[in-house]
């Protein structure tokens, strides 16, 4: 027992020394990111949040079938939102805050993937309304049926799909304690073995990723975005001003409405694009310019989820008149709900016509 402890207390841990420590970006990166992702982004992101859950009490109180699709993105994009703050803005500021670098060291590794599975829901949820928009300018009022019975089903495809593309990532990173450079312990994100796997790297990330993310959205939403333009341009020359005024009216179901949202997608889109363009083809940049184009795309794919609210307000009568109904519900004073729950009441104990107005 004697030499059994003198054994125990020659025995010293050897921990690892610290590989992965997230420092601060320098230069005009440094600035870029401070401004866009630190400052400016969980602002745009709380009031995307604030927004889309207004389009998602108007939407859901419409019947038509392009409501269900700009419902299910709404969800989608509270959910960009949310990761805009608690992913992209959290890990900016781990290189400037030690306590927030340890408690999102743990948390990371469980919200990436949630923040990723948003990002390529909204994406695929946006393909999914140009589908039913260019259908529904193709067919015509005759096929609203179909497509309303076709819509829950394919939502619930796409969002199961893309969960099981995305489950995969949860193995990505760890938490790891380790030795600081200045002699104290901490814990730092790593990535796993299977994250610097060159299989993994090459084709999931790499190849599949820019295919599913980048190329493949980007074809079918430029295709079905010329054709819907197309096909609205010819119908524009044959309908009467009636016709014209009715499809006008037709508030989330209005062609021009799916249309302005694929177009503010393909925008917006458009840097993290050029950014999987230039990894596949292996284009070298300078460390910074490559951290400033990161930046802003990741910037503009917050944007994209926040700006939608303005292009329903912008674009459909029937969404501007239930947002300010809603807005003055909210901010009306208590002293005008009162006479109106008097007159309820009166009305649910006497159905009687005159006594109903007093």
């Amino acid at each position: 027992n004697c030499y059994a402890k003198r054994e125990m207390l020659n025995y010293t841990v050897v921990m690892r020394e610290c590989e992965c420590l997230h420092e601060p970006i320098e230069g005009y990166a440094g600035i870029a990111n401070l401004l866009l992702i630190v400052v400016s982004l969980p602002l745009i992101s709380f009031v995307g949040v604030v927004l889309n859950f207004f389009n998602i009490f108007i939407f859901c109180e419409q019947k038509n079938t392009a409501a269900k699709y700009l419902t299910a993105l709404s969800c989608s994009d509270v959910g960009v939102c949310m990761a805009g703050i608690f992913v992209i803005c959290s890990d900016s500021l781990r290189a400037h805050s030690f306590v927030i670098d340890q408690v999102f060291v743990f948390l990371l590794p469980k919200i990436i993937p949630l923040g990723l599975f948003f990002q390529m829901l909204s994406v695929y949820i946006t393909v999914l309304a140009a589908f039913d928009c260019f259908y529904s300018v193709y067919c015509g009022t005759k096929c609203e049926p179909k497509r309303s019975t076709w819509a829950p089903r394919v939502l619930a495809l796409v969002v199961i799909s893309v969960a099981a593309y995305n489950i995969v990532q949860f193995g990505d990173l760890q938490a790891i304690e380790c030795l600081h450079p200045d002699n104290y312990t901490l814990f730092e994100l790593c990535p796993t073995e299977m994250r610097v796997s060159e299989t993994y790297v090459i084709v999931y990330k790499g190849y599949l990723y820019a295919l599913s993310m980048a190329f493949l959205p980007f074809v079918l939403l430029t295709f079905l975005t010329v054709s819907i333009i197309v096909m609205l341009r010819r119908k524009n020359d044959t309908m009467d001003k009636a016709e014209k005024q009715d499809c006008e009216d037709d508030g989330g179901n209005n062609p021009v409405v799916l249309l302005l949202v694929v177009l503010l997608f393909l925008c917006c889109n458009l840097t993290s694009l050029l950014v999987n363009v230039f990894e596949m083809l292996k284009f070298k940049m300078a460390f910074e310019a490559e951290a400033v184009l990161i930046d802003i795309g990741n910037f503009l794919v917050v944007i994209n989820a926040t700006a939608n609210f303005f292009v329903y307000m912008g674009s459909s009568e029937e969404f501007r008149g239930a947002f300010y109904d809603r807005v003055r519900k909210i901010w009306r004073p208590k002293s005008t709900r009162l006479p109106l729950l008097h007159d309820h009441r009166i009305r649910l104990f006497n159905r009687n016509p005159v006594a109903s107005s007093i």
